[in-house]
């Protein structure tokens, strides 16, 4: 896996950091992305890592961001071998109380982002040659609806089909394209679903989790690290025949 790069959005914490630490342990140089805000967060977890990796600022929504980051990432880095698009967001509640600047945005960030992310990455690997790796996050709630979960399950649900699009035009090239589809994951956003969705049913913080933990197989949630394990599969050798393939995490909560 030597001088192989990954380039991870979201990537200063919950999901995104976890992919980085894994990934940076099995040897590749790590293009680290998140907003402005994020930056002091995505130094420090660089200094954790100690390997070879850059911070750099972007935004998926902007198409000029996306792009600079590819650019920096191979100015920096030498190429861009993965492309991991793991940002994303999850505002949460009642059906009738979604206003259309949330759900443009929400779109914008979910569906958009990873679009972009695919094809400036897409448009590197095919310049260099040698194939590549296109992997996004997806959710379960890609695979089936959910009180409170309206938007954001439409989101999941296009970029599963966008993941499938895109494998199908790019397998010439040599790119596969996966999706990661975790269960919740024990990670500040949930936290903060949980909070969001416990209240509108009238329960207390932590309501939502506990109905989660009575119907889940395995008696917990999803770790980052759970996630991370499959990103690390799917970018490395042994899953090069693998693509358009939308592949759940959940400890058979939901199989698909």
């Amino acid at each position: 896996m030597t001088n192989r790069v990954a380039v991870i959005t979201g990537a200063s914490q919950g999901i995104g950091a976890a992919i980085a630490r894994r990934l940076s342990k099995d040897g590749f140089d790590l293009a680290l992305a998140d907003l402005d805000s994020a930056q002091p967060a995505l130094q420090k977890l660089i200094q954790e890592l100690g390997g070879r990796a850059v911070a750099i600022t972007c935004d998926v929504r902007n198409k000029d961001d996306v792009d600079a980051m590819v650019s920096v990432a191979v100015a920096e880095l030498g190429r861009v071998d993965v492309m991991i698009a793991n940002a994303g967001i999850a505002p949460v509640g009642p059906f009738l109380d979604v206003t259309v600047d949330t759900m443009d945005n929400l779109h914008a960030v979910n569906v958009r982002g990873v679009f972009l992310c695919y094809q400036a990455a897409a448009r590197q690997m095919i310049r260099q040659g040698g194939g590549g790796k296109l992997i996004a996050a997806c959710s379960t709630a890609g695979w089936q609806g959910y009180p409170g979960f309206s938007m954001y399950s439409a989101s999941k649900f296009a970029v599963r089909s966008l993941n499938q699009s895109a494998a199908k035009e790019l397998g010439k090239h040599g790119i596969t394209c996966n999706v990661y589809c975790p269960a919740p994951v024990d990670t500040q956003m949930w936290t903060d679903i949980d909070k969001t969705l416990s209240g509108h049913l009238g329960g207390p913080q932590g309501a939502l989790t506990d109905s989660r933990l009575k119907g889940a197989p395995m008696g917990r949630l999803v770790q980052a690290e759970d996630v991370s394990n499959l990103v690390a599969f799917l970018a490395g050798p042994d899953s090069g025949f693998i693509s358009g393939e939308s592949i759940v995490v959940s400890g058979a909560d939901t199989v698909a």
